[in-house]
Parts: C-alpha cells; sequence; structure tokens
C-alpha cells in the first residue's frame, strides 16, 4: 500500500512540476511578441464589439469596465448586457455612460431566452445591438491591460485563426472562498491550460473570447450552445472541427475575485467537477491521482502519523506552497508565501468535492434546477 501510494505521489509531484514549466514557458512567448514588428500596424486594426455579460455586481466591476473604456485602440465599442431591470449592475453601467460621453457605450435589458445557459441568453439578447463582425466575449470580473485588443487581435492575420482566448490569472482575494478560487486558477488551472497548448489541444476560457460573428453564425452561433454548460470549451472544439485554428495568446488577463464566500467556492467547484466529468472522465480520473498534497496525508496516515512519513507529508506541502508562490511572483499577482500557504488546503477541499458527479447529476445555476450530462448537455430537472 505504502508503495503504491509513494508512486501516486511521485507522479503527482512530477506532473505539478510539469505544469508550471509549462505555464512559465507559454508566458515567456508573451515577451517575445510584445517586440513584434507589426505591432502598431493600424492596418491590422478592425472595429471591434466588445461583449459584456453582466449579472450582478462582481467584484471591482466598474474599475473592470474601465479597463475596456481605456484600451489604446482606434475603433471598439462596449456593448453590456443584463438580463433584469433590478439588476443591481445598471446604476454603475449608467455612470460608466454619464463618465465617458465620447466612449461609444452601449447597454441592453433582455430577458430573451435560447436555452438553459444563462449567460448564452444574456448574449443573445446583447448581439442584436454589436455593430462590428469582429467581437469579444469578456466575463464582468475581467480586467485587462491597456493594450489587450490591440495585440490579441493581430492573431487575425493569420486567415487560418477563427478563434483567440487568453491565459487568466486570478487577483484581489479578501476572504478564504476568494483565496481558494485564486490559488486555483493561479496553479492549475494555468498550467492545465498551458500544458494543452502546448500539446495542440486548446482550452477555451470563456473569460475572453475573440472571434467574428459571421463566421460563428456559420459554424451554428449561439445556437449550438445554448443548451451547454461548457458553452466556453464547446465553442472552442466547434472551431477546431471546422479546421479552424484556435489560439491561446499569452497575454495574461486578470479574473477578480474579491469576497467570495467558502460556500460559493464550493458550488462553483461542484458544478466544475460535474462540467469536467461529463467532458472527459478519464481525465477527471486523473485530476484526483495527481492531487499530491492529498495523497501524502493518506501516505502519513497509513504510516501511523509516523515521524518519517509526517516529514515526507511536510515537505510535499511545502514543495506545493513554494510552487505556487513562485508561480504568483511570475504571474505578478501580489499573493506571497502568506496567501500560498493555503494551497495544500485548496487542494484537500477541491478532493472533497471529486465524487460529487460520480453520485449526483443536478445542480442549481442561478436559481435553475438543471441535470448535467453527456458533453455537459443541461436538461430542466424536478429539484
Amino acid at each position: 500500500m505504502k508503495e503504491l501510494l509513494a508512486l501516486i505521489i511521485g507522479f503527482g509531484l512530477t506532473y505539478y512540476l510539469i505544469i508550471l514549466l509549462a505555464a512559465r514557458f507559454k508566458l515567456s512567448s508573451a515577451k517575445k511578441r510584445i517586440h513584434c514588428e507589426d505591432r502598431h500596424s493600424e492596418g491590422l486594426l478592425p472595429s471591434i464589439s466588445v461583449l459584456k455579460p453582466v449579472s450582478g455586481i462582481d467584484g471591482n466591476l466598474y474599475e473592470n469596465l474601465l479597463s475596456f473604456v481605456n484600451q489604446d485602440y482606434p475603433e471598439y465599442e462596449i456593448v453590456i448586457g443584463v438580463q433584469s431591470a433590478d439588476d443591481p449592475a445598471i446604476p454603475l453601467i449608467k455612470k460608466l455612460k454619464l463618465n465617458f460621453p465620447e466612449k461609444k457605450i452601449k447597454y441592453t435589458v433582455s430577458d430573451r431566452t435560447l436555452g438553459y445557459n444563462p449567460k448564452v441568453n444574456n448574449l443573445y439578447g446583447m448581439m442584436p445591438l454589436a455593430e462590428y463582425d469582429y467581437m469579444v466575449i469578456s466575463d464582468s470580473n475581467v480586467v485587462v491591460p491597456a493594450n489587450y485588443l490591440r495585440d490579441n487581435i493581430k492573431y487575425f492575420q493569420d486567415k487560418r485563426v477563427g478563434l483567440v482566448t487568453n491565459l487568466i490569472k486570478g487577483i484581489g482575494g479578501k476572504t478564504i472562498g476568494a483565496l481558494f478560487e485564486n490559488l486555483h486558477l493561479n496553479s492549475f488551472i494555468i498550467g492545465n491550460v498551458s500544458l494543452l497548448d502546448l500539446a495542440d489541444r486548446e482550452i477555451v476560457v470563456g473569460k475572453s473570447i475573440f472571434f467574428r460573428k459571421s463566421q460563428f453564425d456559420r459554424l451554428g452561433g449561439l445556437w449550438e450552445l445554448r443548451n451547454y454548460l461548457a458553452e466556453d470549451y464547446l465553442m472552442g472544439r466547434m472551431y477546431k472541427k471546422h479546421g479552424y485554428k484556435v489560439v491561446v495568446s499569452p497575454q495574461l488577463v486578470g479574473t477578480t475575485n474579491h469576497s467570495w464566500t467558502f460556500k460559493r467556492f464550493l458550488n462553483r467547484h461542484t458544478r466544475w467537477a460535474q462540467l469536467r466529468w461529463n467532458l472527459n472522465k478519464p481525465a477527471y480520473f486523473a485530476e484526483l491521482l495527481v492531487n499530491f498534497p492529498l495523497w501524502s496525508l493518506v501516505f502519513a496516515a497509513v504510516s501511523g502519523f509516523s515521524f518519517e512519513a509526517s516529514l515526507v507529508t511536510t515537505f510535499l506541502w511545502g514543495a506545493k506552497i513554494t510552487g505556487d508562490t513562485l508561480m504568483n511572483a511570475t504571474l505578478g499577482t501580489g499573493m506571497g508565501i502568506a496567501q500560498c500557504m493555503a494551497a495544500p488546503i485548496k487542494d484537500l477541499v477541491i478532493a472533497f468535492t471529486w465524487p460529487v458527479p460520480l453520485v449526483n447529476r443536478k445542480t442549481n445555476w442561478r436559481g435553475n434546477p438543471v441535470k448535467i450530462t453527456r458533453n455537459t448537455l443541461l436538461l430542466p430537472s424536478s429539484n
């Protein structure tokens, strides 16, 4: 038993180091791209519609929107969508329009329904207001650098490119739930996205998606995604299925997670667990195997918490804390070793949510009870 656990722990630690190296390698390519000769070529800067689906007030909503208002880009518009006239974000949106009358900022309140995915429904209400063919979908808690539009649109010089997404980092955590979320984004998520990109298995993250609407509509558009939980992942699969390239840009965009409760973190990752289980079961089982902080604790327990076993567990948890600290320093998140001390505990919590999709296919998404099935297809649920 101890020998088997040692093999699992060794595999998990090795995989962890690999994904950290993959992320650092991917990020290093961003620095090279900054010096590209055509960076300021105006002929490569088409007009863009930025779509911002909003539901409630996420952390720093106004400041996040400001980062889009202040883009170094010649011609673009910002289209903001809410689904209720009572949405608390509306006063902030009106304030933004009032403070920047020279900017093309639109918003709409629409309860149009296309399917069970609320984000897709929101986009369905917003798209008729958008003027331009080149579009960006960006969540409300996303903050971006001033060269975000300028740098990412350049990938479309290659006519084979159909969709561009970005690496993301979690910032601004002030509560335990937000801290856990940011730690997960800044290690497991960015590492795996980077590794899969290097293996030509690009993962599309819905926080930032560049595309052409005319092309998207020809592939099936929002209609094809209306009843799926993983609409971003499946959007990327849709483009690759039709022979288009999906690019994961190394330019980092921030995801502001300020005041998440622990319950919100648990609910999100329970739903994410159900999502990943229904997309790729072998990969989902592998996730448990690479959780070496969990298995090191099991190893210590099997060994009766002997001094030697406890020392091994301490070393492995220290490796996790050190790796996460170095990764956050690379990402510039402002999270140091004090925050990263929580990384192994976060991994234990993630392990706690792991069995959920094996016994429960139902979830409640923004008040809607649904059942998650193959490829994250959503079906109505009675409870």
